[in-house]
């Protein structure tokens, strides 16, 4: 997102309309996929757009600054705070108000890192070091979408010192801008299979999509001649533009969140807005439609609807404890655009036009940095959960979601619930050790537990798949016999599959599944039991699995489906929803989509006709009058799932007594 919301309204440069008109478009894109996806699956991409806006409107006044002998470092950021900072400071400080009253203390402790890190312009990589199997839900992050003013920021920290070190040779300019943009965008590609969270977050596989404007903005300052030609040539100019609303349009509707973004397809959107940009401001579609007096309102309030809408969806969907619907969605909207008009009109205008004797930029780097401490001290404080002003209720609530705790390093809950031995995370080649440190790593460890591949028994059972395979080992183990070996090679993150087919091309996915695959033909487990969180069927086959591990002399093997996965946490819809009265089952805030899948994997497979047992947990857990929530008499030990879909031990226990037990059992005694 354009930080700055800026025009060029510089005084040495003609201001263009049509930018703030392609500036809607891009905050009118983002906010409808985030409000309603299914009316926009490549609304996302509006981050690019406004990417390539960012660098031809900043870059155009770097470079003109430098032609005419008169740029500054000091002036420069100057104006980036007195752009970005009152806004900004405004939304954060909202933000932290409302979730003082109403977020529990594990999200209260993350807004406030995410408060610093959102005012530190370093959002990108907080959100990058969070990113993981066992990470809180994006939907539930307020302040998420700063990622993309860290990714600015961070560029514009480095950009002015290299254009200004180059500028000495006025040739290497070019070559420089251009070089860097292709190295950034090559890079980008080739991580984005490894570490797809890297390629999105990360500045330098970004960068190429703001230089890819300052590209633009070069030949606008620097050849004005020549670009006057093109743009008076009506039939070049008109098909620039329509070519890059056809590319703009493409990636709006076809690219979605399955595809594997940025890399390739972020070319669309990319060019699309470079050429947009490049026809110039006479070209019809620019004239008419993106310099239309509404087009360019919105542009106008592009910044602050930016930093209000998904603060404002958030907090909807937390408050709520469910999915928008089309009224709250459009109730998110409507407030958003009225909070930004708000904000424009009595915050970024008056600022931009007080003449004062005070020292505007010392004062709001001042009120940034308290924003920043007050974060972390939030942080620090592990959210502050019986902070002053919560109702007694609020603080019975808080007592409840701190059972569930998680947050790293500490994963409270997993230790307090004993989930290290109960889903045996020996056996996972996700280098654990390091992302609880804050160091993220798609590189497999190099070895797991002997215990998990050596049987002391002569009947042998193996678990292969990822953290939902892994789930089923605790009830397996108080319901099989001593006299069976259980063999697990499970990998969080980690369908099983061939080695090289891995989701998102992670390293240490392939390496477990080739292990696994070692395992099962050396030791030829009587049954396989084979699970795992989403893509059942479509990102692995298990007819091809199936096959494989009974060439390899597996005799009998278990596929188990989904079980239920909630939006947002279990406990969290306890807690907001279902407090004061909390049913035995419920059919709420329940993701449908793994109900029709299980639904069609049973019909698919009933009878072994895939040349294995197809096993649901949803009929399991759940029935006519919804999914079960919690077993035995205590709501908080008993509850079924600690996060969105991963078993409690108790409710690992039940579907192995109740299902999964007798499944294998039966299974052995055929031997």
């Amino acid at each position: 997102m354009n930080a700055a919301s800026q025009s060029l309204s510089h005084s040495s440069l003609a201001y263009r309309p049509d930018v703030d008109g392609l500036r809607a478009v891009a905050i009118i894109s983002v906010v409808l996929y985030h409000a309603f996806p299914f009316l926009l699956p490549g609304g996302f991409v509006g981050v690019d757009v406004f990417f390539v806006i960012s660098g031809f409107l900043i870059s155009s006044i770097i470079f003109k600054e430098l032609e005419v002998g008169r740029f500054s470092f000091a002036d420069f950021y100057r104006r980036r705070i007195r752009r970005i900072f009152p806004a900004l400071i405004l939304v954060l400080c909202v933000c932290y108000a409302i979730g003082w009253f109403t977020l529990m203390a594990t999200d209260f402790k993350m807004l406030g890192k995410h408060l610093a890190g959102g005012m530190g312009f370093a959002q990108n990589i907080v959100l990058y070091r969070e990113a993981g199997y066992f990470d809180t839900a994006s939907e539930l992050k307020p302040l998420l979408h700063l990622w993309s003013l860290g990714v600015e920021e961070q560029f514009y920290i480095l950009f002015p010192v290299i254009a200004w070190g180059v500028w000495r040779w006025r040739g290497a300019l070019l070559p420089v801008v251009l070089g860097l943009g292709v190295i950034s965008f090559v890079a980008g590609v080739q991580k984005l299979p490894s570490n797809a969270s890297a390629a999105f977050y990360v500045p330098q596989y970004r960068f190429w999509e703001i230089l890819a404007g300052s590209l633009v903005a070069y030949w606008s300052v620097f050849h004005p001649v020549a670009v006057t030609r093109l743009r008076q040539c009506t039939a070049l100019r008109e098909a620039l533009a329509l070519l890059g609303f056809v590319l703009m349009g493409i990636a709006l509707f076809v690219i979605h969140e399955a595809r594997s973004f940025p890399g390739y397809w972020a070319l669309l959107p990319v060019a699309g807005a470079s050429l947009l940009i490049a026809a110039g401001a006479e070209s019809r579609l620019n004239r008419v439609l993106l310099a239309s007096r509404l087009m360019v309102w919105v542009g106008l309030i592009s910044y602050p609807l930016y930093l209000w809408h998904w603060v404002v969806i958030t907090y909807i969907r937390i408050i709520g404890a469910d999915a928008l619907t089309i009224i709250s969605g459009t109730v998110a909207i409507v407030l958003s655009v009225l909070l930004a008009f708000l904000t424009y009109r009595f915050v970024e205008l008056p600022f931009r036009r007080a003449r004062s004797s005070l020292p505007k930029t010392a004062i709001l780097v001042s009120l940034g940095a308290m924003v920043a401490a007050v974060g972390m001290l939030s942080f620090i404080k592990s959210g502050l959960p019986f902070r002053p002003g919560l109702a007694d209720e609020v603080k019975a609530r808080e007592t409840y979601a701190q059972y569930f705790e998680n947050s790293l390093p500490e994963w409270a809950y997993f230790s307090r619930a004993g989930i290290f031995d109960a889903y045996r995370m020996e056996c996972d080649f996700f280098d654990l050790e390091s992302y609880r440190a804050g160091h993220k790593s798609e590189e497999p460890r190099a070895r797991i537990d002997s215990g998990c591949y050596v049987p002391d028994t002569a009947t042998k059972v193996m678990i292969w798949g990822d953290s939902h395979a892994q789930q089923f080992y605790y009830g397996l183990r108080q319901v099989l016999p001593d006299s069976v070996s259980i063999l697990q090679v499970a990998s969080s993150g980690c369908a099983a599959n061939f080695p090289g087919r891995a989701q998102d091309g992670k390293a240490y996915c392939d390496r477990s599944n080739q292990f696994a695959l070692e395992v099962i033909d050396k030791e030829r487990p009587a049954v396989l039991v084979i699970a795992q969180a989403y893509g059942h069927d479509s990102i692995n086959s298990f007819v091809e699995l199936a096959r494989t591990a009974r060439l390899a002399g597996v005799k009998r093997v278990i596929v188990v489906g989904p079980v239920p996965h909630y939006e947002p946490f279990l406990y969290q819809i306890v807690i907001r929803k279902h407090w004061n009265d909390t049913p035995r089952r419920i059919k709420d805030n329940l993701i449908q989509t793994f109900s029709e899948l299980d639904e069609g994997l049973e019909r698919k497979y009933s009878d072994g006709a895939g040349g294995f047992e197809y096993l649901s947990a949803m009929r399991h857990f759940c029935n006519g009058e919804g999914c079960l929530i919690y077993l035995g008499d205590d709501r908080r030990t008993g509850l079924v799932t600690y996060d969105y879909g991963h078993l409690t031990p108790p409710a690992s226990l039940d579907f192995a007594e109740q299902a999964l037990g007798p499944r294998v059992m039966a299974n052995l005694e055929l031997q």
